[in-house]
């Protein structure tokens, strides 16, 4: 995802829960700083305000980030000199998107689970029956042992 000429997303959209990677090649870029670092935090009020290392890399200053929530990403940079690309003021934007809800095959219960689980409770009544009358058989006949 491309917010600018010079800042790239991994990925077409960005979702909570994910890690992307994050490329800046903007104007600070251009003073070949060692360490770049992105400045950002979550909707209007840049909630967990946090800062992200970039380091230089073969496309340009890259680092992690795991989006924890959907929201606005409001984000902006700052060099090791202290010069800030912060769009003319205006801040950087990215929206995060939900988590996409994955679905898997669908199953139709009521032909193989059900069934399955009724026989299930059936095998075990059957078993706990037996097990009664064989433990009642064997205390009887013991109880009979003991009384002659």
């Amino acid at each position: 995802m491309n917010i600018s000429d010079s800042i790239h997303f991994d990925g077409v959209n960005l979702f909570a829960g994910q890690t992307s990677k994050i490329i800046y090649n903007g104007f600070l870029a251009q003073d070949e700083p060692e360490e770049i670092y992105m400045h950002y935090g979550y909707g209007y009020n840049w909630e967990n305000l946090q800062e992200l290392k970039l380091v230089k890399g073969p496309s340009g200053y890259e680092g992690d980030i795991t989006f924890i929530r959907a929201d606005e990403l409001n984000f902006c940079f700052r060099s090791q000199n202290g010069k800030w690309d912060n769009n003319n003021r205006q801040n950087f934007i990215a929206t995060i998107d939900p988590a996409p809800i994955l679905r898997g095959p669908k199953i139709n219960y009521l032909d193989s689970e059900i069934p399955t689980l009724k026989k299930i409770y059936y095998l075990k009544k059957k078993i706990k029956l037996t097990f009664y009358k064989l433990f009642s058989g064997i205390s009887k006949l013991f109880s009979g042992k003991l009384k002659t």
